[in-house]
């Protein structure tokens, strides 16, 4: 404790001898004992720089999926997530498990394995596959073999021998029923007759009535005989229809079977071929991802599996990559001087320690914080060589330089006055006396501004005034610098405000 206070006491001791040595200006001026800051004229490098305040992560962060490749997220991205199935019906079954949360791995470990019975099953279903579409393309391709046309010649031949003998029937069909309804028609006739005859005699009454129920048995046969020979002449005539369909359909089979195939059939074969060889790359590919594997050096995050379960559909063990980045995010009016590759200075913080690095994503799209908030830019950077001691989760200041004049003379920003591009100081020589000098300025930040022309290196110049009595003190400056409104102020370090 005691030796807190003392470096306390020295710390003080310092200060007020330097602001004693600021503030009382050498001969000061003949306002009644009134005092000036002053600073000399440096040649010193301008900076103005967008700084974002964000936190140290991993680099990268991968997901490990049973049948999958890794899925890999990022600062301001992230991969779409993967179901580990390879397009194919593949259960997995946990083997083994070799980590739990929070063990560091070397890339190329193994973390888990599965059982490969399920996937090699889908394997050999997608190589059937595959060979059928492959024989079918070779058949098309090469055209109808000789047994094939002579199949084709031999259905045509049998299906003219069909319609012929259809045919042939019909006629015998109808002779034969013509015959059957020209003796029906002479045993009618002759029944009249007899009827007739035995009127025109006389003939006793049993004879008559005998006679004519021979004429009416007689006109019955001969109508059911009509009735059944229309239907055997139908019947004759449907089954020469039907064969001659049957040769219309073998003759049109005959010029399919003996044609080559059209190119929109074997375009459509070597689609196939080609969805199945997809198939079973997946399905191969599938296989191959049976074992979990660390694709980098880094720490295990999460273990979602155990050995003896089924494996999730989605990630069964979340892999960090061991180097670290910083992310953060910009507000959408510094978001247009920033760009990929521009060198960054990082400051860790929890460790207290300055590292270099390059800005490497800078997100497309703007998120706001609620209704009529501030759109802000998620950007990340990379480091050449993290502190030691840094961790993931430490909080950290990205600064990225967005303009810089080097090995120029320049002057605090307090001590500067005017507008309209018309701009001076108030210079503050030996004897005590002070002078108003106009300058020309170049790069401008809320501390330092370039001086390219009016003053001298190693000139001190006014940069606040110290009022007798009160002790108020009132800066000198405050013009219109185009970039920084009505004057020189400094902005809050959040979300990347501009500062130099």
């Amino acid at each position: 404790m005691k030796w807190k206070m003392l470096a306390v006491i020295v710390l003080l001791a310092i200060g007020l001898g330097t602001a004693a040595y600021v503030i009382i200006a050498p001969g000061g001026g003949s306002g009644g004992g009134t005092s000036y800051l002053s600073a000399a004229v440096e040649r010193t490098t301008v900076e103005r720089q967008v700084v974002a305040t964000g936190n140290v992560v991993s680099a990268a962060t991968y997901s490990l999926v049973f049948g999958a490749e890794p899925v890999l997220s990022t600062g301001t991205t992230s991969a779409s997530s993967a179901n580990g199935s390879g397009g194919t019906s593949v259960t997995w079954a946990v083997k083994t498990v070799a980590v739990a949360a929070g063990d560091h791995v070397s890339a190329g470990a193994v973390l888990a394995t599965a059982d490969t019975s399920s996937a090699e099953a889908a394997l050999l279903q997608a190589q059937a596959n595959l060979a059928a579409a492959q024989s079918r393309l070779t058949l098309d391709s090469a055209g109808p073999t000789a047994a094939d046309k002579a199949s084709a010649r031999d259905s045509v031949r049998q299906a003219q021998q069909q319609l012929a003998a259809a045919k042939q029937s019909r006629t015998l069909t109808a002779q034969q029923n013509a015959l059957k309804l020209s003796q029906a028609k002479a045993a009618l006739k002759a029944a009249k007759a007899e009827l007739a005859a035995d009127i025109a005699a006389s003939a006793p009454a049993e004879a008559i009535d005998a006679d004519r129920s021979a004429v009416t048995q007689s006109q019955q046969q001969l109508d059911t005989l009509t009735l059944s020979v229309r239907a055997s002449n139908a019947q004759a005539a449907n089954q020469v229809t039907s064969a001659q369909l049957g040769l219309t359909s073998a003759q049109h089979g005959y010029t399919t079977k003996t044609a080559p195939a059209t190119a929109a059939t074997i375009a459509s074969d070597r689609a196939a071929v080609t969805t199945a060889e997809n198939a079973v790359t997946a399905a191969q590919d599938t296989l191959d991802h049976a074992t979990l594997v660390s694709p980098v050096d880094g720490y295990v995050t999460a273990v979602n599996v155990g050995a003896g379960s089924d494996a999730p559909s989605g990630a069964a063990i979340t892999v960090a990559d061991g180097t670290l980045r910083v992310s953060a995010s910009v507000t959408e009016t510094d978001r247009p001087s920033l760009q990929v590759g521009q060198a960054v200075s990082v400051t860790i913080t929890a460790v207290g320690a300055t590292a270099t690095g390059k800005l490497t994503e800078i997100s497309p799209v703007g998120s706001s914080s609620g209704a009529g908030g501030v759109v802000s830019y998620a950007i990340a950077a990379s480091l050449d060589s993290a502190p030691d001691g840094t961790a993931a989760g430490m909080s950290a200041q990205i600064a990225v330089t967005i303009a810089q004049a080097a090995d120029v003379l320049a002057v605090p920003a307090a001590a500067i006055s005017g507008t309209g591009g018309q701009y001076s100081v108030r210079v503050l020589d030996a004897s005590g006396s002070i002078q108003t000098v106009s300058v020309e300025i170049g790069l401008a930040t809320s501390t330092l501004v370039e001086v390219r022309s009016g003053l001298s290196e190693g000139q001190r110049v006014v940069t606040g005034v110290v009022t007798p009595r009160t002790g108020t003190t009132t800066t000198t400056g405050g013009g219109a610098i185009p970039g920084f409104g009505g004057g020189f102020t400094r902005g809050g370090n959040g979300g990347g405000t501009t500062q130099p």
